[in-house]
């Protein structure tokens, strides 16, 4: 079997993402800013610390350049987040190496104003977005309140990789809040319509015969509900329509292999298409535990190992996934009540999160477990809750 490098090592899929590669049979190692990661644990001392690209793009692409290249080098690379598609791609020469998005289909996964296009064009709901600049004065042609999000998931600017945060805006006044310290005046941003609804994703690998595989989940809980990822999903089946619009837009974009497509579905039953995730996903775990191995298919497409000869199904019953630390977030975020006043009318009950947290469930529906690697996601759990105390 093959010797796999992922990164970013602190990435949300990680953990489940090298019990899959495990599982193949694969090699796992891993890079990432620091050795102090839970994940060390099961990586057998195979944590490689490089520089963070937030702080010298340059230090970080040379090396993770070197340790692709040498005897016992890594046969493939496979991005985490995107940060590691942005770096994978930016720093190595041999793109054969990458079992993920490389040249102008990693441009498309990490520019959500050319994937907004794409989208619209292949039949999906996409809202009426507009592109403005971080330093362009008010656009009267943009009715207010807007969601302004940076079009660029990541960037370099002065020799550092950075990313902007979405920011809620009654006025263009405030556009500029966008701006982190590393971000250019002159950067994309994306303004469109607050919508109020239930976050969903849809998942498969894209083929030449196809996407095989599909699958979804529906957010039951966001660890943030100001906006963020989950902390509890329920699987559903994705219809036909939706899919085969899908299918348009990953052809449109020439995309193969893994994909998440992120929609937000509102109380008219609309699926709003809001991005394309071209790298492993958060959820991963709800998708492994279907049978459905995205990380190991996409390794094997990539060394032409061969693909399944019958593609897995999800299950029709709809599976719960819990991740407990996010879980331990939610209600301390909830209890913290919202920040502005688009959330307060939605705003989660403090009491009925908690009952919904304590709830009782097996140990097979949390994240990042797995019988081979037992404890693993307490302390996964517990390291999630002390990163998030301490920004």
């Amino acid at each position: 079997m093959a010797h796999v490098l992922i990164g970013f090592a602190d990435a949300l899929p990680a953990p489940e993402v090298v019990f899959s590669l495990h599982a193949a049979g694969h090699r796992v190692s891993a890079f990432g800013r620091t050795e102090r990661l839970p994940l060390a644990r099961i990586l057998s001392g195979e944590l490689h610390v490089i520089a963070a690209p937030e702080d010298d793009v340059s230090a970080a692409k040379e090396a993770l350049a070197g340790l692709m290249t040498g005897p016992g080098a890594p046969d493939v690379i496979l991005p985490m987040d995107d940060t590691g598609l942005w770096l994978a791609d930016a720093a190595l020469a041999d793109k054969s190496k990458i079992a993920g998005a490389t040249g102008e289909q990693a441009k498309t996964a990490l520019n959500k104003a050319i994937q907004c296009s794409a989208a619209r064009d292949a039949g999906l709901n996409v809202p009426p977005t507009s592109v403005i600049e971080a330093d362009a004065g008010p656009r009267p042609d943009i009715q207010l309140p807007v969601i302004v999000k940076p079009a660029l998931a990541v960037r370099e600017v002065d020799g550092k990789l950075g990313k902007g945060d979405a920011v809620y805006l009654a006025d263009f006044d405030a556009v500029a809040a966008i701006a982190g310290q590393t971000v250019q005046p002159s950067e994309p941003l994306l303004a469109q319509p607050l919508i109020a609804g239930t976050g969903e994703g849809v998942f498969g690998f894209a083929t030449d015969m196809g996407v095989k595989s599909w699958s979804g989940h529906r957010r039951l809980r966001m660890m943030n509900p100001h906006g963020s990822g989950s902390s509890a999903c329920i699987s559903f089946q994705p219809d036909a329509e939706l899919c085969a619009a899908i299918q348009r837009f990953l052809d449109a974009i020439g995309w193969r292999g893994a994909f998440m497509v992120e929609l937000l579905r509102d109380a008219e039953d609309t699926a709003w298409f809001m991005e394309l995730n071209g790298r492993m996903w958060g959820s991963m775990a709800l998708a492994r535990r279907q049978g459905l191995e995205y990380p190991a298919w996409a390794v094997a497409q990539q060394l032409g190992q061969g693909l399944p000869q019958t593609w897995p199904e999800a299950g029709r019953a709809p599976l719960v996934m819990r991740h407990l630390g996010r879980e331990v977030l939610h209600l301390l975020f909830t209890l913290r009540g919202p920040k502005s006043s688009f959330h307060k009318a939605e705003w989660p009950s403090f009491w009925r999160s908690l009952v919904a947290v304590l709830r009782p469930h097996h140990l097979r529906s949390f994240y990042n477990y797995d019988p081979a690697a037992k404890g693993y996601f307490l302390r996964d759990a517990v390291w999630t809750v002390k990163k998030a105390l301490r920004r």
